[in-house]
Parts: C-alpha cells; structure tokens; sequence
C-alpha cells in the first residue's frame, strides 16, 4: 500500500502526433496536387454544324509527362470504340470508322516535330473538333490522360445534337357547322427535340396534335390543328400559333387570320310605322351579312300579293305610292355560294299620317333637349345662389369689421356716456 501511495501519478504527453497527418495533408495542398482533366458536362451543336469537345489537363506541372491521351465513346451502338487518339511521338490516329478521320482533328495539337519527338506541352489540350454532326453523333465522351507518375485521368462530356425547326401557320377555311373542326394549322417541322407548339386565341377552341419524322434522320415534325366550332362570328378572328424551342433565342410567334364561309344573315331597315295611303317614296332596306358575298336578292310577300308600285332593285325595295296592298309581310330573301338566308318586315298601312307617333317621337326627342336644357338651368342657379352667398358672408364679414373700428376710434365715454 505504501509503495502503491509513493507512485507518482502518470502524466499525458500533449497530443502531438495527431498533428503529422495534418501537416502532410497542408503539404499536399500547398504542394503538388493530383492531375484532373477538365471537360464541359454538356455540349450542344446544331445538326450538320461542326462542335468542339474541350479537354485540357490540369495543372499543367513541368514533371507531369503525358504518355497518351484517347477520346472515348462507350455508349456507340457498336460498343465500346476508340474515337481519337494522340501519342507525343507517334502523333494522331482516328481508329474507329464512326466518326472517322474525315470529320475529326484536334485543336490545339501541333503535328510531331524533328525525329518524331513532339512537345509534351502541346498535349495538355485534348480539344477534339467533329465535323458535319450528325444524329448517331449524340451520347457520353470520355476524355482520358495517361501521365507518368499519376497515372490515368479522365473526364465524360455529354453531346446533344439539335436541330432547329422550321414553322409556318396557315388558315384552313370551312364552312359553317355546328360541329367543331380544324380552321388552322400549324407546323414545326424537323426540329431536335420536337418544338413545343400553343395556340394563343381569344376563342373556345382546342388543339389537336400529331408528331412524325421530319425530313433528317433523328428529327421530328410537329403539326398542331387548332378546332373551333365555325360559327359567322370566328370569321375574321386573329389566332396565333406559338412555337417554343430551345434553339430560339425567344418563341416564334405566328399570327393566322381564320376564315369561316357562312350563309347570308339579313335583317330589314327602313320601317317607320308610318305608311299611310298616299305616301310616296318610302323604302324597304336588305341588310345582308354574308361570306362569300350575296349572289341574289328575291323581295316577296307574304300574301303572294307584290304592290305595282313597289320596285325591287337588288337589297332595296322602293315604294313610288302607299295603298292598301302594302298591308302585309315583306320577305328579303337572298342567297349565296353557301346557302340563303331571309328576313321578314310587317307594314301596317293606315288612313291617316301617325301623327302620335311622330308626335311621341318629336316628344321624346324634346324631352331629351328639355332635360339638358334644365339640367343646364339648375346648374346655373345653383352656382349663383353658392355666389351670392359667399358675396354676403363677405360683406357681412366686412360690415362687423368696420362695426369694430367704429367702437375702437369712438369710445362710448367719448360720445358722452362717461367711461
């Protein structure tokens, strides 16, 4: 126990060892770091242009030396293939026969120079140009470094290829139909990935789409129908056909008038409710709303009886003299290319002038001045009683003001009255 009691306590050493991997891993930092190669995620070209897939080699350190670099596609139809390859010293090769060396070079890579010996500098930048791209041209290249002493890097760009559409709206002219149909057409064609297509339209219609192929291998053509029921009153109407793609810059917008062929719709004007015996001169008007325009007018009645002194001269019918055959149903009917339409007018034929009538209507017409009139008067009246009033609170205002100079220069105790 005493022996137990004389044992000094055993005293920790401050944790120092833990600091070594700390200190290597800021060494690591500070000093030569792993090689990466650096590539684009995603590169898009447009259908038969020409793209560039970068490739560089990072850092670029004096003591890294680079054996080979080799472009890669894994996900070819044909399998894994060998698409570019550059050795320092033996210089460039294209084995795989998709793409092909006739559509592929490297950017930036000088050709060999002296005895076959090439700079190794030059092959930091892998950059690989392809040519006249197409459909198949689409999927995931590898990008990959050989370096002595770090071994293989590498990195795993995407290629899209896109293809811009071509757009062009039309208007389908129908007649019409209760029943809803195409009245206009829009079409985006060959376009990679299919276009996007809308209708902007202030009427109740819907759009109906179809895709196919477009006119390149791998591209698709998108039509839009526009249905609406074709009623008279869509005739004229502006819709436009809006196509979205990611090769615009902004929507195109494509604006389409629709055309509707609609029988004749007639109404008759002219009827005053004042035929007498005897009037001369009154007249019967066809008012014809119709596309394509009216091929004929047919004035008619209904009795079978048509007055002598009646005249049809195409949408108008003219009265020379009032009696009393013209008591009865007039019909206008008139046609065109689509169909007919008519319109009846009863005329009461009275004794005497409608003098009440014209006298109701001289009375409402002078009742709308009489109202104007007096409402003018009022207004009048009330802005002079509000002027006469304001003129007496001013001169009542001012007949106490010279009350009070009166009291002040005159005091009562000057008048006589005694302080």
């Amino acid at each position: 126990m005493a022996r137990a009691a004389a044992l000094r306590p055993l005293r920790l050493s401050p944790p120092t060892l833990p600091l070594l991997p700390l200190l290597l891993l800021l060494l690591r930092e500070t000093g030569a770091q792993d090689v990466r190669v650096q590539v684009a995620a995603e590169v898009r070209g447009n259908l038969g242009d020409t793209v560039e897939l970068p490739c560089h080699l990072l850092p670029s350190a004096p003591e890294i030396r680079v054996s080979q670099v080799t472009w890669l596609r894994l996900d070819a139809p044909e399998g894994k293939q060998n698409v570019a390859i550059f050795h320092p010293q033996y210089g460039r090769s294209f084995p795989s026969p998709k793409p092909g060396k006739e559509r592929l070079s490297f950017v930036n890579t000088a050709p060999s120079s002296g005895a076959g010996q090439g700079s190794e500098l030059e092959v930091r930048d892998a950059t690989l140009s392809l040519r006249g791209l197409t459909v198949e041209d689409e999927g995931n290249y590898t990008c990959e470094f050989a370096t002595f002493p770090k071994g293989t890097s590498r990195g795993v760009t995407w290629l899209r290829v896109i293809a811009q559409p071509q757009n062009h709206a039309e208007k389908q002219e129908v007649t019409f139909n209760l029943d809803p149909v195409p009245v206009a057409r829009c079409v985006s064609a060959g376009g990679r990935p299919p276009a996007r297509v809308s209708w902007l339209s202030p009427l109740d219609g819907e759009a109906k789409e179809t895709q196919g192929s477009g006119p390149l291998p791998g591209t698709v053509t998108v039509t839009s129908r526009y249905t609406v029921t074709p009623l008279s009153e869509a005739d004229g109407v502006k819709v436009i056909c809006k196509v979205e793609h990611e090769s615009f810059q902004e929507p195109k917008l494509l604006p389409v008038i629709l055309s509707v062929r609609y029988p004749p719709q007639v109404s008759i004007s002219g009827y005053d409710d004042n035929w007498y015996i005897g009037r001369s001169e009154a007249t019967l008007n066809c008012n014809v709303r119709s596309k394509p325009e009216p091929t004929g007018y047919d004035w008619s009645t209904t009795s079978g009886v048509f007055p002598a002194s009646a005249v049809a001269q195409g949408p108008k019918l003219i009265v020379h003299s009032v009696d009393r055959l013209f008591n009865t149903t007039f019909i206008c009917t008139v046609t065109n290319a689509v169909g007919t339409g008519q319109a009846e007018q009863v005329v009461l034929v009275r004794e005497t002038p409608n003098t009440a009538g014209a006298g109701a209507t001289g009375g409402i017409i002078g009742g709308i001045i009489a109202a104007i009139i007096a409402t003018a008067v009022a207004a009048t009246g009330i802005l002079i009683c509000r002027q006469q009033r304001k003129e007496q609170r001013l001169q009542g205002a001012e007949e106490e003001e010279e009350k009070c100079l009166d009291t002040m220069s005159f005091p009562p105790w000057k008048s006589g009255q005694g302080p």
